[in-house]
């Protein structure tokens, strides 16, 4: 596929056939080319004479049609001057524009206005003495210098530069993807240098009538430049903005895919939302997205610019109907009755032996624990017992017609019946453990298989597949049993759920390990009420570290396991705390360990362990003594 340079650019010849230099297609009748060139292409023109030449011209668009030359007229003419920034400027007026190759385009021209292009990367396309044909020669936009003009220069050891046979050519803008000035000249006193110069778009755009004819817009090109930086990291908020965008059929794209299909590049994303006209209704999905969260002010800084620059109407006039477009959208999600079903498995001490108890609750955003109908008992009281390494002491029990060995072989079956149950696939996993158990193996939950029966290149793992956290089996008790450090964990948890839009980084406090003294110091305040260490948990810390967070009524911990010892743990954790707030932290946490998975060293981000204690999640008091049915 011909690029935009290719279906735009043209060769302006000599009367004698020769080539004078290079143009560019901007509007349906108009070429964009130098003065000078034009004063190339014959004797009788000089590039400072103030009337306007009346010679016909030939082009040709040697990309499309090579050896068909169209013939133009000069409609504006801007000579060399030595005192002027409006200079060296000619534009072409074809005389039949009818015979346009079918496939030619005019090419997008983009303002810039005061922002600076250092550093960008460029490429353009023309026809120096030995390259008749075409050549292309790349470089970096450099600042901006006398007569308004762009320095640009060429930093490759190999390949062209800006030189003669490119004059009159137009310069693409990789970062920006469209034309931002037009080639002027070389250097030609330093070659060495490989420095050129070129006229921004914003100087051509003052000849004639080129700002109402040209294709100039800039918008989706300053927003593609403004998510380069910003996809990535930001993903999960970009994708929230991104389906809120999207109207509710699905949309084929000429590419194959469809418009539901989360783009892989920023690039991609807005020439598609762009081609629908949704992109606009995205980038202020995504305005109030971040202003909600307060993440990200960069960003928030760049949108808010781009909607003043971009928008017919003031910002505030466009905003508002999208509010209540999104409340209305979030209400019917709500009436919709979209599910979020979550597994909860408990290991309890009971006289030399662990139990082994699992409910479903079929749809975590809607439960209470008063709700006995919307919560399952999976297993038996007492049918499941396991030693401290998880090997079922019980070798003659049954589960779903077949006899698990360990742990992770029932925890299996448990998570297949619950997916029957709920007839989706379950993405909460919550496994409630003694503290003195959590993480004391080297392998967590979070790492084990999903499902053994699969090729061993096919298996994927818990943390990858649901959002996985762990929880101390000691606050799960009957109202009745319950204590002053139930009670006081109980309390933080209800403080945290009063700051749902609270970063991560603003809530969980930075402890470090001294002691347990020291420890309980820091963290057993009412105001703290979650925690992240700053060092990676050592296998001979686990239990006293576990044992200070239950007596201090620590609800939510964040930390590193042993496994990622060589991490710099305390930055690692202050990329996922400032990426979102605290209450999307198991979704963050699923998503690091998905990327960290792909990994092929075990060193990595993905050892990740989550206490969370959510009160709301618990089984119904009725079904704590119970057994299954």
């Amino acid at each position: 596929m011909a690029s935009a340079l290719e279906l735009a650019v043209v060769r302006v010849f000599k009367s004698a056939g020769n080539i004078a230099g290079s143009g560019f297609l901007v509007s349906p009748q108009y070429i964009l080319t130098c003065a000078h060139v034009v004063a190339f292409t014959t004797e009788g023109i000089s590039s400072k004479q103030e009337e306007k030449p009346t010679q016909i011209i030939e082009i040709d668009f040697p990309v499309l049609e090579i050896g068909k030359k169209l013939k133009t007229e000069v409609a504006f003419w801007c000579p060399l001057k030595t005192d002027e920034n409006i200079q060296d400027i000619a534009v072409l007026k074809l005389l039949n524009p009818d015979q346009l190759p079918e496939r030619a385009e005019p090419i997008n021209l983009i303002l810039t206005g005061n922002e600076s292009l250092w550093g960008h990367r460029f490429r353009a396309l023309g026809f120096p003495e030995k390259g008749s044909n075409g050549e292309w020669a790349t470089g970096i936009l450099r600042g901006r210098v006398g007569k308004g003009r762009i320095q640009v220069e060429d930093i490759k050891e190999t390949g062209l530069r800006l030189e003669k046979g490119f004059s009159g050519t137009a310069i693409w803008d990789e970062q920006l993807q469209g034309v931002v000035g037009m080639a002027v000249t070389e250097d030609g006193k330093r070659p060495e240098a490989k420095v050129a110069f070129i006229t921004p778009t914003d100087l051509l755009l003052k000849v004639g009538d080129l700002a109402q004819v040209c294709q100039v817009n800039g918008r989706i090109q300053k927003a593609i430049a403004i998510f380069q930086n910003y996809f990535k990291s930001l993903e999960k908020e970009i994708r929230y903005a991104y389906y809120q965008s999207l109207p509710q059929n699905s949309i084929p794209l000429s590419s194959g895919k469809s418009l539901s299909e989360f783009p892989e590049s920023p690039t991609e994303m807005i020439q598609n939302l762009e081609n629908y006209e949704l992109l606009d209704k995205f980038i202020g999905y995504l305005f109030l997205h971040l202003k909600d969260l307060k993440h990200s002010p960069e960003l928030h800084s760049q949108l808010t610019q781009w909607l003043k620059f971009y928008l017919k109407d003031e910002p505030e006039n466009f905003l508002n109907p999208l509010k209540k477009e999104r409340a209305i959208k979030e209400q019917q999600r709500t009436e919709a009755g979209e599910k979020e079903p979550c597994l909860l498995v408990g290991i309890f001490e009971q006289s030399s032996s662990l139990v082994v108890r699992a409910w479903l609750i079929k749809d975590a955003q809607k439960y209470t624990p008063v709700q006995i109908e919307s919560c399952h008992l999976l297993t038996d009281q007492d049918n499941f017992c396991i030693n401290e390494k998880g090997i079922l002491i019980n070798k003659t029990a049954i589960y779903s017609g077949k006899s698990p060995q360990n742990l992770s072989e029932l925890l299996q079956l448990i998570f297949a019946q619950a997916s029957s149950l709920c007839q989706c696939n379950v993405k909460k996993i919550q496994l409630f453990l003694p503290y003195r158990l959590i993480d004391r193996e080297r392998k967590s939950i979070d790492q084990w298989s999903i499902d053994d029966s699969v090729p061993e290149h096919l298996k994927t793992i818990w943390g990858v597949e649901c959002e996985v956290a762990v929880r101390f089996s000691e606050r799960l008790k009957l109202p009745e049993n319950s204590d002053i450090y139930v009670n006081k964990s109980r309390t933080k948890w209800q403080a945290l759920t009063g700051k749902p839009r609270k970063q991560a980084i603003d809530i969980l406090h930075l402890s470090d390990w001294g002691s347990p003294k020291k420890l309980f110091k820091q963290i057993n305040s009412d105001d703290v009420v979650a925690v992240r260490l700053k060092e990676v948990l050592q296998a001979s810390k686990q239990q006293s570290i576990m044992e200070t967070f239950y007596y201090a009524g620590i609800p939510v911990a964040l930390w590193i396991r042993s496994e990622a010892e060589s991490l710099m743990c305390n930055g690692e954790l202050d990329k996922i705390c400032q990426s979102c707030c605290w209450n999307e932290l198991p979704k963050s946490i699923r998503n690091q360990r998905y990327e960290a998975w792909e990994k092929e060293s075990d060193t990595h981000i993905g050892h990740l362990s989550l206490l969370w204690d959510d009160f709301n999640l618990v089984p119904p008091a009725q079904q704590l003594g119970m057994s299954k049915p």
